[in-house]
C-alpha cells in the first residue's frame, strides 16, 4: 500500500519530515504536489486525480494542509473514494475555518474561549468587543502562524486592527477576549492514532503576545491533566479528525480550547522528545 503525502508549498515542514521518515522506515510513499493537484471527471463518471508528476494512486493519505489550494479540495475528495484519509477533507475544512470550528465545538459542548463571529463591519465588530470587554483578539477566519491575528486594547486599536485585516479582502471575523492570565502562553497537544502523541507549553518571546513558534515562542514538554486530555480528545472528535493539534489555554476557570489545527507542525516539537514523532504519525496513517 502506498501512502500519499501532500506537500503544501505554504507550509512544507510536516510533509518534508514525513517523506524523509517514510523512506527510512521502508514505507512506500508518493509525494503529492498540492499546488498542481487536480481532478478530471469523465462523462461516464470516471475520475482521475493527478499532479504535475502524473496520476496519484494511494491506499492512504497522511495529514495535510489545504489552506491556499482550493482545487486540491476536490481532488482529495475524489481520492478519498478509494484511499483511507487520516483526516477527512470536510473535517480539515472545518478546522481551517476558525468560525466553523467554534460552531462545531459549541454544538458538541466542548469548552472553548468565548467567541463572536462578525461580518466585515466595524460597528458590529466594536459592539462585539464591547460585549466581550477589552483587550480583545481579532482574527480572520482563515490563516496560520498568527499572520492574521491582532490584539486590541481599546476602540482605536480595534479600528486599526480591523483596517489591517480587511486589507486582504472582505471576510468574516472572529473576536475573542484576551485571556490575560494566559497572555503569551498556551499548550499544544497533538492527538494522533486515537491517543496523545506529544504536548508542549509555549511561551511568547520578548515583546510578543502570541505564543506561535513561528513568531519566536519557546516551548518545553508539558504534562496534561486528565481534564485537559479529555478536552483535547473531545475537540478532535467533534471535528471528525484522527490527527490534530489542539491549542489549550489554562484559564482561571479551567482549560479552554483556543484553536484546532488539522496539520500541526510537530517538527518544532521534536527536540523536546526522545522518540521520533514523524514515525509515530506515519504508523498511525498506514
Amino acid at each position: 500500500m502506498t501512502l500519499a503525502v501532500a506537500r503544501n508549498p505554504l507550509a512544507t515542514n510536516v510533509a518534508d519530515r514525513l517523506l524523509a521518515t517514510a523512506g527510512s522506515l521502508g514505507i512506500a510513499v508518493r509525494a503529492v504536489d498540492m499546488a498542481s493537484l487536480a481532478v478530471s471527471i469523465g462523462p461516464g463518471g470516471e475520475a482521475l486525480v493527478a499532479d504535475r508528476s502524473g496520476p496519484v494512486q494511494a491506499g492512504s493519505v497522511a495529514p495535510y494542509l489545504l489552506f491556499g489550494y482550493p482545487a486540491a479540495v476536490h481532488a482529495l475528495r475524489v481520492l478519498s473514494w478509494t484511499a483511507r484519509m487520516q483526516n477527512p477533507v470536510d473535517s480539515v475544512l472545518l478546522a481551517d475555518d476558525k468560525a466553523a470550528t467554534a460552531g462545531r465545538l459549541a454544538k458538541a459542548g466542548v469548552a472553548q474561549v468565548a467567541t463572536e463571529i462578525c461580518p466585515a463591519d466595524l460597528p458590529q465588530v466594536r459592539a462585539a468587543a464591547d460585549r466581550l470587554g477589552y483587550p480583545v483578539v481579532l482574527k480572520r477566519t482563515h490563516g496560520a502562524r498568527g499572520m492574521w491575528v491582532r490584539r486590541a486594547g481599546g476602540p482605536d486599536a480595534l479600528a486599526a486592527a480591523f483596517g489591517e485585516l480587511m486589507a486582504d479582502g472582505p471576510g468574516a471575523l472572529v473576536i475573542q477576549p484576551e485571556v490575560t492570565e494566559c497572555a503569551g502562553r498556551s499548550v499544544r497537544a497533538v492527538i494522533t492514532g486515537g491517543g496523545l502523541l506529544a504536548a508542549t507549553e509555549r511561551t511568547a518571546g520578548a515583546g510578543e503576545w502570541r505564543s506561535n513558534i513561528a513568531g519566536g515562542a519557546a516551548q518545553s514538554p508539558a504534562g496534561l491533566t486528565a481534564q485537559e486530555l479529555a478536552l483535547a480528545d473531545s475537540a478532535v472528535t467533534a471535528l471528525g479528525l484522527r490527527h490534530a493539534g489542539v491549542d489549550i489555554l489554562r484559564t482561571a476557570r479551567g482549560p479552554r480550547v483556543l484553536e484546532v489545527n488539522s496539520c500541526p507542525d510537530f517538527t518544532s516539537m521534536q527536540p523536546c522528545f526522545g522518540f521520533d514523532l514523524a514515525a509515530a504519525v506515519l504508523r498511525a496513517c498506514v
